[in-house]
């Protein structure tokens, strides 16, 4: 390979920890190589890619030191990695360490991007004592710098793309579903007819009890697939209604349908204590949200070997409100992400199931609704979320 040369295999997020400068600024380091590398830095595109970007920083470098060899390695997952290699030299393939960035050169040294050493720049020459003076050494420094902030900086802008490319996916999967819930409900009409007609008859006619019962069951599960639709569709629409008094163990139990079938696929039960509440103040549709998220987030907890979830309602120590308990049997949260988890984008799902998004909502649900939401760990295992919610003043009716 000759001249200017970039191999892209793959790429690797970089740490969020802050970085310092190993070695003070010195007055041997020319200024125009910190020119170079302030210029590149500023003309960087929000939209490039991780690649982009540090091959804008390493042609800054490279231009500063004429006659050197530059490049970066990004390990990322499942062994792929992005290596970008800039060097006036062809690369020698016989070189006996295979591991060297940029074997052609007689000696190379190697930065640590970020403290966990997991990216790497590279810097080459043919003069060991050139590589090892002091400005050298400055200028490595903050080019290690420079590209740690824009690798950062790119993933975040990939994060946020992912995150609306995947938005708009469920909006159109929304709408699709829409439409698949209204052509179902013209056959769910008929059955429900139908079978209604069917009982009626047989009970006159002197038909096998057995098969009156089975045509109930027929009529109670259409009216049950009857009413979840509705349901669906009510919650999927934007909400227009005004706050007033609403029932919350009926807005709990909405949402465990909704549930349902991720907590039979994930082995979950649901234990209800419910006590005697009144009916809290709020809006259905999105306190519906609130128990749907923090009801789907414990199963994915306990997704490995299932588990109970519980769920309680009581009256707050804290006069007018409502304090609704939902514990699970999951992994848990460890005590350093406790105080995270509520913020947006913050989430500890490694398998692309998660936005980071979820608990951060409900938080401005919870909170649009004059009450409060918190979570602490759970013993020996698990996590239990607290929400207190305003009970409805008498003259609060819905409207």
């Amino acid at each position: 390979m000759s001249g200017r040369t970039a191999e892209h295999l793959g790429e690797q997020p970089s740490s969020d920890a802050p970085v310092t400068l190993r070695k003070p600024l010195t007055r041997d380091i020319p200024l125009e190589w910190i020119d170079n590398l302030l210029l590149a830095a500023s003309e960087l595109d929000p939209s490039a890619s991780v690649e982009q970007r540090a091959s804008a920083l390493l042609g800054a470098a490279e231009r500063a030191l004429t006659g050197c060899g530059f490049g970066v390695c990004i390990p990322g997952a499942a062994g792929a990695q992005l290596v970008i290699r800039m060097s006036p030299r062809a690369r020698r393939d016989d070189a006996r360490d295979p591991a060297r960035l940029l074997p052609e050169f007689a000696f190379e040294r190697v930065a640590a991007i970020e403290p966990e050493g997991r990216s790497s720049v590279h810097i080459a020459a043919d003069d060991a004592g050139y590589l090892d003076s002091a400005p050298i050494g400055a200028l490595i420094d903050r080019l290690a710098l420079a590209l740690r902030i824009t690798i950062r900086e790119a993933r975040a802008q990939q994060s946020l793309r992912d995150q609306i490319i995947q938005a708009e996916k469920l909006a159109s999967l929304g709408k699709m579903a829409a439409g698949v819930v209204h052509e179902l409900n013209n056959p769910l009409t008929s059955i429900l007819a139908y079978s209604e007609y069917l009982r009626r008859k047989g009970e006159r006619s002197g038909f096998d009890p057995s098969d009156i019962e089975r045509l109930a069951r027929i009529n109670e599960a259409a009216d049950r697939i009857r009413r979840f639709t509705r349901d669906l569709i009510a919650y999927s629409r934007p909400s227009a209604e005004k706050p007033g008094a609403v029932s919350l163990h009926d807005i709990i139990e909405r949402a465990l349908v909704f549930c349902e079938h991720l907590l039979d696929q994930t082995g979950v039960t649901v234990e209800k204590r419910f006590g005697e509440i009144p009916p809290v103040h709020g809006v259905i549709d999105p306190l519906t949200q609130v128990f749907v998220n923090l009801v789907t987030n414990a199963a994915h907890a306990m997704h490995e070997r299932g588990g109970c979830l519980g769920i309680a309602t009581a009256m707050s120590p804290n006069d007018g409100y409502i304090t609704v308990t939902l514990q699970d049997e999951g992994h848990g949260i460890q005590a350093d992400h406790l105080p995270r988890i509520f913020d947006p984008f913050f989430t500890t799902k490694i398998d692309g199931t998660g936005t980071g998004l979820g608990l951060s909502i409900v938080r401005n649900i919870v909170a649009s609704h004059g009450g409060a939401i918190r979570a602490a760990a759970r013993a020996p295992r698990g996590t239990v979320f607290y929400l207190d919610l305003p009970i409805a003043l008498p003259s609060s009716g819905r409207r």
